[in-house]
């Protein structure tokens, strides 16, 4: 690793862990409901000051409606770990065993858009499959909403969070390629290397990890480097 990417490196960590420590003293939990990060905000309180259900009325509870992510794939996932964001009175998840990202009427239930992208044999080679753990929510505060999620293949997407489409101006067509620019070169269809969890979105950045196979050691130092990287979410 060249001196230069270490520093920053090492000044992308320390932001983000900055970043966190700043948040949870500003955030007591999530507002009205909604729930717009992973962990329900960026201080992952995991807490929502609603008062609806209780111990009183706990047992009447009946279900709304159902949606079955089995349905995305050419088999079932057995192992659904995402957590859904609720912005505005939509639920956005990722889904299936090709890792779709849909959007779903909070209310009904009903598939309001559905994204999939077709990434060949890098899917098929990946270490990080299935549905993964969900997906990352920004807006500007005006009319500029975007959803980001990490592919099977290591790819971040940013997606117009109303249509559903890709965000042209982010990265390369709406796609930063995570497996390229970061000071080694990485076979882009072997599964060395991968993400499965939600990005994290604070202060205009888009922030992903790296994760390597499981159950072993690496067979030398020379090993796939798993950094952990800081995009502009209007840019890439």
């Amino acid at each position: 690793m060249t001196r230069r990417l270490c520093l920053i490196h090492w000044a992308t960590l320390i932001a983000m862990l900055s970043l966190s420590a700043v948040d949870v003293v500003a955030q007591a939990g999530t507002v009205g409901g909604e729930w717009t990060s992973y962990a329900g905000d960026l201080g992952s309180t995991r807490y929502a000051p609603l008062d609806q259900i209780s111990g009183d009325n706990f047992s009447d509870l009946e279900v709304a409606w159902q949606f079955d992510p089995g349905n995305l794939g050419p088999y079932p996932d057995n192992n659904y770990q995402a957590t859904p964001l609720m912005i505005g009175g939509v639920l956005y998840t990722t889904a299936g065993t090709r890792r779709d990202v849909v959007a779903l009427d909070a209310a009904t239930g009903e598939i309001l858009w559905l994204y999939r992208i077709d990434e060949g044999e890098r899917a098929e080679g990946a270490i990080r499959r299935m549905s993964a753990r969900g997906v990352a929510y920004w807006t500007d505060g005006d009319d500029d909403e975007r959803i980001f999620f990490v592919t099977i293949g290591y790819q971040l997407v940013a997606l117009d969070a109303t249509t559903g489409h890709l965000i042209p101006s982010f990265g390369t067509e709406g796609i930063v390629d995570l497996k390229q620019g970061a000071d080694q070169e990485i076979d882009l269809l072997s599964g060395e290397i991968g993400w499965n969890s939600a990005p994290i979105v604070g202060r205009d950045v888009v922030l992903v990890g790296a994760s390597h196979r499981s159950g072993g050691a690496p067979p030398s130092r020379r090993n796939i480097k798993g950094y952990i990287r800081g995009f502009d979410v209007r840019t890439g």
